[in-house]
């Protein structure tokens, strides 16, 4: 620890002589980088933070050449650099170290706060054209600027030092003309859904797997990574949790959520002009790029041709402002499964799995090397036939996962749902997780099936009743638990006469939506 620490120490003297032995200094990118990559070690095991830690070193990477033309030209831009270089300086002296763990909030606000300086100046790395546009005064705004985020790192740094949780905030910068994009078409309530994340500490390795991918660095990086797996997996619970990690680091560039219960939304329609939205509204180039592009083509801003959208609204304007974009962007496309039929998904198939070159259209390869695509579904015939053979897209399974690794996380979340509740202990969780065959969404609806007991039933009783149960010949766990739940909701002695009449009725209409469902879902398999 203590050479680090000197390694440090030698970097951030460096840095306080000038921008002359900054030239002169050995492999400078990596002494830079060397104090977030121990904290990024430090990190590991702590689920909720380490992301933020390898996204960081992500933007430092990409920005550290502009970083260090900047510092030796610039006393504005070296100023930050002599900061940012404290701080880690600080945090990785002596025994500080040992405080990282238990003070994960603090390293957080740190990490997401050098996220926000690199961004600065990476921004400002084209100084003329972004300042002049704005008609402001170059030297003064950088000044008040920089000095901002200086007292915000001070602020973090002496909280870091006090040991004391206090609301410090992060300093954000945020620049950009005023730009109406509110006519362009957009898919509401399709976006990120907090709520859905899955328990801190489980699916620690696929969610590894996937930060990694991300992260990765290089043109050769696969672009689009498909998530697949059977309903009930999880699917839906990694996704947002990979989205909304991303989010709070500024790495989100969409979250574009189908669903089946809102197919009257026609949300496939919508989905490259409400992704572009979304970039626009993170970046102020992409929405100059997007205004530009849609200012003499009225049209264009409601066009349901989803190949249209693609090539006008996402593709052209992305390749005006992608040469500026430092780290990893994120585009999430989440249950594509639930878009609705074959065909209603068959041109966002061909657009993902880059089938539109006899078109002379821009092929998904194009993105810039930093965009990384996430599409989750599940397994249907036309998105596994149209997604294969394609070498940019990533294949993970949601069945690959090992059973025991599936079980052990299922019953983290068990036992997390059913906590206080009497003569529940491991014993239970631990049988309850084994009936869930891997299945999370059977693990919650067990949960709530048991809590929810009515008055006279005990909820052992309804645990007994669930793990000694044998699913039907269809021995499918999930459609069983859903009748489970449907015969207790109906059960014919909680009614009188005329409520049986009107159960009669319920269920002859129920029947007949659920046989035309049936029937399109075959239709379209």
């Amino acid at each position: 620890m203590r050479s680090l620490g000197k390694h440090v120490t030698s970097m951030a003297s460096a840095v306080d002589n000038g921008p002359a032995d900054l030239t002169a200094a050995d492999d400078f990118e990596t002494t830079y980088l060397q104090p977030l990559k121990i904290i990024d070690a430090v990190l590991e095991k702590i689920a909720d933070v380490h992301p933020y830690a390898k996204m960081a070193l992500g933007v430092l990477s990409a920005a550290s050449k502009i970083i260090i033309a900047q510092a030796q030209r610039d006393h504005s831009i070296l100023s930050l650099l002599k900061k940012l270089a404290e701080v880690y300086r600080f945090m990785t002296q002596d025994d500080s170290l040992e405080k990282i763990e238990s003070m994960r909030g603090i390293v957080e606000k740190i990490v997401h706060q050098t996220l926000e300086c690199a961004r600065f100046i990476r921004d400002y790395s084209e100084t003329k054209s972004f300042w002049k546009r704005l008609g402001k005064n170059v030297i003064s705004e950088t000044d008040d600027t920089i000095k901002q985020y200086s007292d915000a790192l001070d602020g973090l740094m002496q909280q870091f030092r006090d040991q004391v949780d206090r609301d410090v905030a992060v300093f954000v910068q945020r620049t950009g003309d005023t730009l109406d994009l509110g006519d362009i078409a957009y898919a509401k309530g399709a976006g990120l859904d907090t709520m859905k994340q899955c328990l801190p500490g489980t699916r620690m390795e696929i969610l590894s797997q996937i930060t990694d991918w991300i992260n990765g660095s290089g043109d050769a990086a696969k672009r689009v990574l498909w998530l697949s797996g059977p309903a009930g997996k999880g699917k839906s619970a990694i996704a947002h949790t990979v989205a909304n990690w991303f989010k709070e680091s500024g790495g989100l560039g969409s979250c574009f959520c189908f669903d089946r219960r809102r197919e009257a939304d026609r949300r496939h329609e919508k989905i490259f002009s409400t992704i572009a939205r979304d970039l626009a509204d993170r970046d102020s180039g992409m929405k100059r790029a997007l205004a530009d592009a849609v200012k003499d083509a009225h049209s264009l801003k409601n066009t349901t041709d989803i190949i249209q959208q693609w090539r006008d609204l996402f593709m052209k304007p992305l390749k005006k402002f992608s040469a500026s974009s430092v780290g990893p962007v994120l585009i999430v496309i989440e249950a594509l499964d639930e878009s609705g039929g074959k065909k209603t998904r068959s041109n966002i198939l061909r657009t993902l799995a880059g089938r539109l070159q006899d078109e002379g259209l821009p092929q998904i390869t194009e993105l810039p090397s930093n965009f990384r695509i996430l599409v989750t579904s599940r397994p249907l015939h036309d998105i596994e036939d149209a997604f294969h053979g394609a070498q940019h897209i990533l294949r993970l399974s949601m069945d690959e996962i090992p059973a025991a690794v599936a079980e052990r996380d299922i019953q983290a979340f068990v036992s997390e749902e059913l906590k206080g509740l009497p003569d529940f202990g491991d014993k239970e969780f631990t049988n309850l997780a084994a009936k869930a065959d891997g299945s999370f969404e059977w693990a919650r609806l067990a949960c709530e099936y048991i809590k929810d007991a009515p008055p006279g039933v005990r909820q052992m009783r309804r645990f007994n009743a669930l793990v000694n149960r044998r699913a039907g010949k269809q021995k499918n766990l999930l459609y069983d638990m859903y009748l489970v739940i449907l015969k207790e909701i109906m059960r014919r002695d909680q009614y009188d006469e005329d409520e049986d009449e009107a159960l009669a009725g319920f269920r002859s209409v129920m029947g007949q939506i659920l046989g035309t469902a049936f029937f399109f879902t075959k239709q379209n398999s």
